[in-house]
């Protein structure tokens, strides 16, 4: 087994692409939620927008900061297994901006920061 069949990268949505059909972790303001809870929009800490499918509609308002687990299905888009709302409070006081260059850092340092999976002696 590779680790990959463990691992979440967290990724902006300039990455999808890079991870089609693979699992990631994706964090971002939701917005444009679909009446009837299959979809909404995640704009990601790199000002990309990317189309959240949901395997069944939404349980939970979403709005404000949101984190997805999910499946890239194409360049924008995103299957959703699991979907994490924070608190108003969380929202107001995260710094996206200082997210994004934390993303940017663990992509030039993918080696020396690992992102999940199982950790071998």
């Amino acid at each position: 087994m590779s680790g990959e069949e463990f691992t979440k990268p967290r990724l902006n949505g300039s990455l999808l692409p890079n991870y089609m059909g693979r699992q990631i972790c994706l964090l971002g303001m939701a917005k444009n939620v679909d009446s009837s809870g299959n979809f909404f929009t995640l704009t990601t800490s790199d000002n990309q927008d990317v189309r959240i499918q949901m395997q069944e509609p939404l349980s939970v308002h979403v709005a404000g900061l949101t984190e997805v687990h999910g499946q890239v299905t194409s360049r924008n888009s995103v299957q959703c297994e699991n979907v994490v709302v924070f608190s108003d409070e969380a929202t107001e006081k995260f710094d996206m901006a200082l997210y994004q260059k934390a993303l940017e850092l663990t992509q030039r340092c993918s080696n020396h920061y690992i992102q999940g999976g199982i950790m071998e002696d």
